[in-house]
């Protein structure tokens, strides 16, 4: 029996990686009424992660707390994460209580933006007994370097006569000292893990500030000064720590994290499809779909469809990627995928094409095309 395998990530600010899934699924069915279809809702950190997650864990228990804002100008948040009763752990989106999609477009403001209410959802977890936070970190509105939710751990950050600063983006310039003496010891008894899907250091070109600031609405300027503060926040941590790999993500929260909590950083996408034990689900397949909203070329550096072609290669499944949107300037065939297919069959308004209808749509007619290329024989 042919076997296809569905293993989408979101297209952001369209569908779900469930919804895309079940939009190719009835395609499939359709063309090959006799396939073995397999869908696996899979993530690289960001949002949906702790859905993904949860399908590892059947055991694991949903917990919902109230958090602070990413914007504390906005109502509090209903953050919802995975507790492991067995193993003590606790499973997290940083996008659940720090998430850009939290905040309204007209009102992002990246200089005071905080990872606050992650912190609280931190808090939660530790006080309920939980040793290990695994966190995945993308999808932020935040360039704070986790101030926000060190803050809520304890940690308190001065400036230079000694007042406590507020922890935001704009505020990491008058850091002058990193006070932990306020930091409960089950908070340092609990071990941290960061599930990221980006591999950018903390500042300069290729940094925190340079490169996602202005996706949360930072100017010019803004950046500048965010990657200013960041440099002055990177005095304060351990040699190297701000070099690293990852160090970078979600607004400076890895450099963060590992810098004040010892936290491990990890390849989100690797992360998921362990626990979902993903090399056996795929195992005889015949086809691997995936997917995310943009392609481009950090897709092959931690994003979830690099991960999941890496997965299916290793088995020599053939791996077909769509996306809404492929960078021109990208190689395709550098990238590895067998196919890298856009969805949107002509030039139409970007709010069309990311409307929810339209983009299922686009998902069904593609798929459908690619199956009706399998059926030809030359």
């Amino acid at each position: 029996m042919t076997k296809i395998i569905l293993a989408f990530d979101k297209f952001k600010g369209s569908a779900t990686s469930a919804e895309v899934a079940q939009a190719a699924s009835h395609v499939l069915h359709e063309a090959m009424p006799e396939a073995q279809v397999v869908t696996v809702p899979v993530a690289d950190g960001g949002e949906g992660t702790v859905a993904a997650i949860a399908q590892a864990l059947p055991q694991a228990r949903r917990v919902n707390v109230e958090v602070a804002a990413p914007l504390l100008s906005l109502p509090p948040v209903d953050a919802q994460y995975l507790i492991d009763e067995a193993s003590h752990t606790a499973v997290m989106e940083l996008s659940a209580a720090s998430g850009l999609t939290l905040v309204p477009p007209a009102g992002r403001d990246v200089m005071q933006a905080t990872t606050l209410g992650t912190g609280h959802m931190m808090r939660d977890a530790i006080d309920r007994g939980c040793r290990h936070i695994v966190v995945g970190i993308g999808g932020s509105a935040t360039s704070d370097c986790a101030t926000g939710l060190l803050s809520a751990l304890g940690f308190e950050f001065l400036d230079s006569e000694g007042h406590e600063v507020f922890p935001c983006g704009g505020n990491l310039a008058k850091i002058a000292r990193v006070d932990d003496s306020g930091v409960p010891d089950a908070v340092r008894q609990t071990r941290f893990t960061i599930m990221s899907d980006v591999s950018n250091v903390l500042c300069g070109p290729a940094g925190a500030a340079y490169t996602f600031a202005p996706q949360k609405g930072a100017t010019p300027r803004q950046v500048e000064l965010l990657d200013q503060g960041a440099r002055n926040l990177a005095r304060l941590m351990p040699s190297g720590v701000a070099q690293r790999p990852g160090a970078g993500a979600a607004g400076g929260t890895g450099a963060g994290m590992m810098a004040f909590l010892n936290a491990q950083l990890m390849p989100g996408v690797d992360a998921v499809l362990g626990l979902l034990k993903f090399d056996k689900i795929i195992a005889g397949a015949s086809l691997i779909f995936t997917g995310e909203g943009r392609i481009d070329a950090q897709t092959a550096m931690g994003k979830t469809p690099g991960g999941v072609l890496k997965a299916g290669h290793k088995q020599g499944i053939p791996v077909v990627a769509l996306c809404g949107t492929l960078d021109a300037s990208v190689d395709v065939r550098a990238l590895g995928f067998d196919a890298v297919l856009p969805i949107v069959p002509g030039p139409v308004a970007i709010e069309q094409a990311m409307e929810r209808d339209t983009c299922l749509s686009n998902v069904r007619r593609t798929v459908s095309q690619v199956m009706q290329l399998l059926k030809i024989s030359i």
